[in-house]
């Protein structure tokens, strides 16, 4: 049956929801949501977050963690990750360059694509002397502002869509009871001032990263690379180089980006 018209805002009010859904499963995939938390993430009635998970259950882009009461993404997911992978994953043809390139910097390299107001993980390279306190894994997602990754691709936007993004996460992040706000603000300004991502511990003590934003060809930022670093501090001068270097290796990934589809 053809939908009628007068119900199309409700059927694209139900898909946003349901990606929505989607996204925030997508944040916790190793041990998945209870209903009611989803319920209160989403800012949706519960009863509505039921009816939109069973149908994405039914589709298999969502399931039941077996033995829980949790939902998490679903098989169908993964099938059409596989898919879009050739045509969306810098990392394919220059992992091996990354891998050899956190080796010589001695950290961890994070390669991450902007999401929205989200940057998610799409490679992790750990050099001989690996940042073991990262938590962030490949297929992880953060606010953008939460990461010095996600905070170089920020600062490359126009500023009334910085800010539009950085009230957003707020709101995010206060609504999960994150306190780390006056830090990210700080890793903000910083970075405007240096022109890239710089994270001197503000998230995270001991962890430093330097990041470089990835620009397609009408000059938005659509990826990141960084290096995490265990430190209590990064000079001016040696911040400068590591992103200098880094920028090297992010021109030759840029090339990339023209045969892919971002």
């Amino acid at each position: 049956m053809r939908t009628q018209p007068d119900a199309a805002p409700d059927v694209t009010r139900s898909l946003r929801r349901a990606v929505m859904l989607l996204r925030l499963l997508s944040t916790h995939a190793r041990i998945g949501w209870r209903l009611s938390d989803l319920a209160d993430q989403a800012q949706l009635d519960r009863a509505t977050v039921h009816r939109l998970l069973a149908g994405l259950c039914g589709e298999r882009l969502a399931t039941r963690v077996p033995g829980t009461l949790r939902y998490t993404l679903g098989p169908l997911a993964f099938e059409l990750g596989i898919a879009a992978e050739p045509y969306f994953n810098l990392d394919r043809a220059a992992g091996h360059r990354l891998a050899a390139l956190a080796t010589e910097l001695g950290g961890t390299l994070y390669l991450k694509v902007r999401s929205g107001v989200e940057s998610v993980c799409i490679a992790r390279h750990d050099g001989s002397k690996a940042v073991l306190a990262l938590l962030l894994e490949v297929g992880g997602r953060r606010p953008l502002c939460l990461t010095a990754g996600g905070v170089a691709m920020l600062i490359r936007l126009p500023r009334a869509q910085q800010r539009d993004i950085e009230r957003l996460n707020r709101d995010t992040m206060v609504r999960q009871g994150d306190a780390r706000w006056p830090g990210v603000r700080q890793m903000v300004r910083r970075s405007r001032h240096c022109g890239f991502g710089l994270n001197l511990g503000d998230i995270v003590p001991g962890i430093c990263t330097v990041s470089i934003a990835l620009q397609c060809a009408d000059q938005l930022p659509v990826a990141s690379l960084g290096l995490a670093l265990a430190t209590n501090s990064l000079s001016q001068s040696r911040s400068a180089e590591l992103a200098s270097t880094l920028m090297a290796e992010a021109m030759d990934l840029q090339k990339q980006l023209a045969r892919m589809r971002f």
